[in-house]
């Protein structure tokens, strides 16, 4: 089969349709190579050459991470109010600013400013991008198109993260500021984009005059929708073990060589890009997306045992059960991520989405606060008793947020795909 064909086909599996959901993945295409960029360089920006100490840092990032979490459900129902499309821009917009602004930082409350800016733009964009996706998607659609999103976010991230890699290797200031730079420009080119694309209207009137008791109830006070968001963002807290604990656990546990750290993020790359949109199948209804966590659960729990064995094999058996582990992990990723993305969608009202996806992304803020330490002192303090205790957590948090969801799918009117499978 010629290699053209073959590219072709590849192509196929990680872009969605020609339209709206193509020009969707092409803004996300963009800004994921920008966030890649940023990913990679911006704690030795900061330090390096902003001058700003690591504790400095990492207690400014925190309070942006803490702002953003308080943020997100009013951030989110702004695109219900106002239109998703139009929100987007805006915050988009925002953010190419505050990237194009931080090589002047040159104080901490400079710093701290721009991050929570920054965090604020990020967090009240994540629920609008969803909103927006499944306005323009549809509602059999959208969890199957949020799939092929996060493949060419993965792709993105990638190409950004490499060249990143090109400028650390110059090191000098000139090449972290053409970073900051690129990645502003990423928010102005995205920016541009969404403009092109079609507006939708309002999910509810903002000017339209509502007495208390028509008024709907906060997701706030939504128990059953909470939950889900809960449960899934301590769920989602195994994310820390591919990024923090299995580099530590590799280069200091076991006898694998180092760049086996890189490789388990190829291969955790490799297949989100290939095979996410394949692992979402059937998660665009409440039992579909309650059974792929489930899958999720038990395929964590299977690879923490997997991979506590390595600290006992010889160089080669490390590398290889390594590899396993690592492909178990992002099969886990793959299903917990389309079975998320299929509660937060149909558990939310259609009129709120952005309000409800808010909440959503509020709980997996949880990562962000409790994930690296977890996974850190459950793995290095405890060794392989800790992966095990940890492969046990998370199939348990993947069984209750099953049943939270079945929990909360009785409050809501059975939508006519679940209908069909009851």
């Amino acid at each position: 089969m010629p290699d053209s064909v073959i590219a072709a086909k590849w192509l196929r599996a990680v872009l969605p349709p020609a339209g709206p959901l193509r020009r969707y993945a092409l803004v996300s295409l963009v800004d994921a190579t920008g966030t890649g960029m940023f990913l990679t360089v911006s704690v030795l920006f900061f330090t390096r050459i902003v001058g700003l100490g690591p504790g400095a840092v990492a207690s400014g990032l925190s309070l942006a991470g803490l702002a953003a979490m308080i943020a997100a459900v009013p951030l989110g129902s702004l695109g219900d109010r106002f239109g998703y499309r139009r929100v987007w821009v805006l915050l988009t917009a925002v953010q190419a600013v505050v990237f194009a602004a931080y090589p002047f930082v040159r104080t901490f409350p400079e710093f701290v400013t721009l991050a929570v800016i920054a965090a604020l733009a990020e967090v009240g964009g994540s629920p609008i991008r969803g909103a927006y996706l499944s306005r323009i998607a549809g509602q059999e659609q959208r969890v199957r198109a949020r799939a092929y999103n996060q493949a060419v976010v993965n792709g993105g991230i990638a190409v950004g993260a490499l060249a990143a890699g090109i400028a650390l290797g110059v090191g000098t200031r000139a090449a972290y500021v053409s970073l900051m730079l690129a990645d502003a420009a990423s928010f102005a080119i995205a920016a541009v984009i969404l403009l092109t694309m079609p507006a939708t209207p309002a999910a509810r009137s903002a000017s339209s005059p509502r007495s208390p008791a028509d008024r709907p109830r906060s997701v706030l006070r939504d128990l059953r929708y909470l939950t889900v968001c809960v449960l899934n963002g301590l769920l989602m807290t195994y994310a820390a073990i591919l990024t923090v604990a299995l580099p530590l656990w590799i280069v200091r546990h076991t006898h694998a060589p180092t760049w086996t750290v890189a490789g388990t993020f190829l291969v955790n790359t490799f297949l989100v890009v290939t095979l996410q949109v394949r692992a979402s199948r059937g998660t665009d209804t409440v039992r579909g997306a309650a059974r792929g966590v489930l899958k999720s659960g038990a395929l964590l729990l299977v690879a923490c045992l997997v991979l506590a064995s390595t600290g006992a094999l010889p160089a080669l058996g490390a590398v290889v059960v390594l590899g396993i582990g690592c492909v178990l992990l992002t099969l886990a990723e793959m299903l917990q991520s389309a079975g998320g993305w299929g509660l937060s969608y149909e558990l939310a009202p259609e009129d709120r989405q952005g309000e409800y996806l808010g909440a959503f992304a509020m709980g997996t803020r949880i990562y962000d606060s409790l994930g690296p330490i977890l996974v850190t002192v459950m793995i290095l303090g405890l060794g392989r008793l800790g992966w095990v205790l940890l492969g046990v957590l998370y199939a348990g948090l993947a069984l209750g947020l099953s049943a939270a969801a079945h929990w909360a799918r009785r409050a809501r009117p059975v939508p006519v795909e679940d209908a069909v499978h009851t």
